[in-house]
């Protein structure tokens, strides 16, 4: 069996908003698939899918600059994904 990566404890603070949107995805999955998923692994998933952008930070001179880098390099992962998908499908 491969070993597990070594996991670290962060600590972040959250709007309620920001709590409420991450309790209503954990009960989403729960009540549709009956699987647990806590908040921990869906900051962790967002977390793993963001590191796959290879984004670079370099330069980012406020938070709102980074919302937009995040969400133009989140685009540019899923048409990528988009590409790949349409490419692999058979041809009529």
């Amino acid at each position: 069996m491969g070993k597990k990566p070594m996991t670290h404890r962060v600590v972040t603070f959250l709007t309620r908003e920001e709590l409420d949107f991450l309790d209503k995805l954990e009960k989403d999955v729960m009540f549709s698939s009956g699987k647990y998923i806590s908040r921990s692994q869906i900051l962790q998933d967002m977390a793993e899918l963001l590191a796959k952008t290879k984004m670079n930070a370099t330069g980012i001179k406020d938070n709102d600059e980074l919302k937009t880098k995040i969400q133009e390099a989140i685009t540019k992962l899923n048409q990528e994904q988009k590409n790949t998908t349409n490419s692999n499908e058979p041809r009529p």
